[in-house]
């Protein structure tokens, strides 16, 4: 007599599977500040000094900070004296132009990691499905060895 599987196995891989989801959405969506991450860097109106020629590659650019007047190299070149440009401080020497600054969250890294964590999920699923499934058939019979003719 076969002895009946127990739900309460499935019960509890459907609830892993579950909280797995849950914590990828809140991976996702938890704001980098609440992770401890800092915060980005905020444009600034500056405006060309001195224009570099493109071998350089660098002009020279001006802008209000704390009351006064601070200038520095930007990395781009071939903008005209007096244009207007938005910049972000890097804390250096040079800026950079504001456009250039990737401006959403890095969401890559916690993708990348979100992922190795749903594959190890799913294999560690597959060798609890290999280990526990019934041992069924082989898909291709042997055929049954010729009668000898008495």
């Amino acid at each position: 007599m076969a002895v009946p599987r127990s739900p309460d196995r499935w019960v509890f891989i459907l609830l892993v599977v579950g909280l797995v989801g849950i914590g990828v959405a809140v991976a996702l969506l938890v704001p980098l500040k609440v992770l401890g991450a800092a915060e980005p860097p905020k444009p600034v109106s500056a405006t060309v000094v001195e224009t570099g020629s493109c071998g350089q590659g660098t002009d020279t650019v001006e802008w209000d900070a704390d009351g006064g007047k601070k200038q520095a190299k930007l990395d781009g070149c071939g903008h005209r004296e007096g244009e207007t440009v938005e910049i972000v401080t890097t804390g250096g020497d040079m800026v950079s132009s504001a456009a250039s600054v990737p401006a959403g969250p890095p969401v890559a890294h916690r993708l990348t990691a979100l992922l190795l964590c749903l594959a190890a999920l799913a294999g560690g699923f597959y060798a609890f499905l290999f280990r526990y499934a019934p041992l069924r058939a082989p898909a291709v019979l042997p055929l049954p060895a010729p009668r000898r003719a008495e």
